[in-house]
């Protein structure tokens, strides 16, 4: 999966400058509002069309209430109700692949939390909840979603949840450049 979604991955980190040492707290409030959009539309589709014995799963890995922390703590109230269209999303394999895009980014939250913490000077809970994700849980969560896609993926599904992890990636890119063209970033 790595692999074959490298450059999606690559172009999705090039639609928001969270890692540029010039980042100031308006783009990065702006970020946080664009995320929060996807985010939600994540976990409310996400919910929609997985099986019972994965909703546990989805519902332990919310991450929009830490959003919210986030904006709160900059003083945003009005988060929008703008959200991508979901609609590839409709069976496991589509869902899996979607949730590697979403799982990954838990992943790269931990570097990003880092950095925001140079940058913006920003300390753990206030205004960096949603990269500090679930902290020192995240890598164990990460390969328990791993395994999952290890037994739960049969051999003819897999390019199914590959092309799913590619269009995820192409949604979460062209929401948050929707974002940088409305905030002029």
């Amino acid at each position: 999966m790595k692999t074959e979604t490298e450059n999606d991955h690559r172009a999705v980190e090039g639609t928001f400058a969270l890692m540029d040492e010039d980042l100031n707290v308006t783009q990065y409030i702006g970020c946080l509002l664009q995320m929060y959009g996807m985010v939600s539309a994540w976990e409310e589709r996400s919910l929609e069309v997985a099986p019972r014995w994965l909703r546990t799963q989805l519902v332990a890995r919310k991450r929009k209430k830490m959003l919210e922390l986030d904006l709160a703590w900059f003083g945003v109230k009005y988060r929008g109700d703008l959200r991508p269209g979901l609609s590839q999303i409709r069976d496991l394999p589509s869902l899996l692949g979607a949730m590697y895009v979403m799982e990954g980014s838990t992943l790269g939250g931990q570097l990003i939390a880092r950095q925001l913490q140079k940058t913006l000077h920003l300390s753990e809970g206030k205004g960096d909840a949603y990269f500090r994700g679930h902290g020192d849980q995240t890598g164990p969560m990460w390969k328990e979603f791993c395994h999952v896609l290890e037994t739960k993926v049969a051999e003819e599904e897999t390019e199914s949840v590959v092309l799913s992890a590619k269009a995820m990636f192409a949604t979460y890119g062209s929401w948050m450049l929707m974002g940088s063209a409305i905030d002029g970033s």
